[in-house]
């Protein structure tokens, strides 16, 4: 008996102890690595759940940076067949209802380069009874508007879907009064299933049936939220970032890396954005910066100036490699001598104070998105 028929077995015996767990105010993290995959785990892959009729793609946590912690995600790939899932389920029953009251979302990512399918992305599943029948509801995001604004699944970018009520979903048997494959708003099922013996019984992260024989999807997912708790994929390693800084006759020059370990996440179009402040406050348009060599267009953000190439400065970043970046900043009046920099005096001695942060960028919800790898460096002269 695999883990699942047996938690069915104990819920189904369990009858009216059927229990609600209270939720969260705020959503907590948990992280997922990939020592939490597999038969002694807290997530179980497909294929630790017994014979299926579907046998399993690739279910696995990898180093694809998500649009959120950038750690990692969840793959999830599917060759003609085949079925790929990760599924984590609860000690207790919750009732739907009890379940819509905090955050249901999730990110999900569409690999267009190794995808046949359009249009399909991976769902978030709540296994669960209506009335002690068992069925599983999917969401769908193919009927849904992410949080960028973006109907339906869109390739090659992050995309964040946020449930609620009214977000559709489908249940995979006859439960209530929906028929097997049904789709209705999650709040219609919240209403229709709450005897003692109903309740949601975990989420699952899944790749299914395509509808095409020959048919594959690779996906991947992260961050999802429900009950209270944020999933979030992880690898073991993380990505670090360094300024170094020199003065130059016209201001400032430096070089930012960006590493990655060897167990660490891997970054999409990695790039580079530049914070910098000067203690003489001088305008955007008195600045003249280059990101490895190229000229960079300067503007003002909360206090700062910021300078950002339009384009990626490599296809990626991998786990164990380095992104160099080197850069200029022509001061206003320069910071040799006679020039006095502000500070009415002459040529030496101390002028001002620059400070750079240097962002590395990715493809996350947007094309170049910052990610919470970053570095400073001040120099004084």
């Amino acid at each position: 008996m695999n883990r699942l028929t047996a938690y069915v077995t104990a819920v189904l015996t369990a009858g009216a102890s059927v229990l609600c767990l209270a939720p969260s105010a705020q959503a907590a993290t948990q992280r997922v690595t990939a020592a939490d995959l597999g038969p002694a785990g807290p997530w179980l892959r497909l294929q630790d759940q017994g014979p299926s009729t579907n046998p399993p793609g690739v279910q696995e946590v990898s180093p694809f940076a998500d649009p959120v912690h950038w750690n990692g995600s969840l793959h999830l790939a599917i060759g003609p067949g085949q079925q790929s899932q990760a599924a984590h389920y609860y000690t207790a029953a919750v009732q739907l209802s009890t379940v819509l009251a905090s955050e249901i979302s999730y990110d999900s990512y569409v690999d267009s380069a190794h995808t046949t399918t359009t249009g399909t992305g991976p769902n978030l599943q709540l296994p669960m009874f209506c009335d002690g029948a068992f069925t599983t509801l999917s969401f769908q995001p193919q009927l849904a508007t992410d949080a960028e604004g973006r109907h339906g699944v869109v390739p090659d970018i992050w995309q964040h879907w946020d449930s609620g009520p009214s977000g559709i979903w489908r249940t995979s048997r006859a439960v209530a009064s929906f028929p097997a494959g049904g789709d209705a708003p999650l709040s219609d099922f919240a209403a229709a299933c709450t005897g003692d013996t109903s309740g949601v019984i975990g989420l699952i992260g899944n790749v299914g049936s395509l509808g095409d024989a020959s048919a594959s999807l690779d996906t991947y997912v992260d961050n999802l939220t429900v009950n209270g708790t944020s999933y979030d994929f992880a690898v073991d390693g993380s990505a670090t970032a360094q300024v170094d800084l020199h003065t130059t006759a016209t201001g400032v020059a430096g070089t930012a890396v960006f590493h990655s370990p060897a167990d660490g996440p891997e970054f999409a179009d990695p790039g580079t954005r530049l914070l910098i402040s000067a203690s003489t406050n001088p305008a955007p348009g008195d600045v003249q910066v280059t990101i490895d060599g190229i000229p960079a267009t300067v503007t003002s953000e909360g206090g700062h100036l910021v300078a950002q190439l339009p384009e990626p400065l490599a296809d990626r970043l991998l786990p164990g490699g380095t992104l160099t970046v080197p850069f200029t900043i022509t001061l206003p009046g320069g910071t040799g001598g006679g020039y006095g920099y502000g500070y009415g005096g002459g040529g030496g001695g101390d002028h001002g104070t620059v400070t750079v942060t240097a962002q590395l960028l990715a493809r996350g919800y947007q094309p170049l998105q910052p990610t919470n790898v970053s570095a400073e460096d001040s120099i004084t002269f």
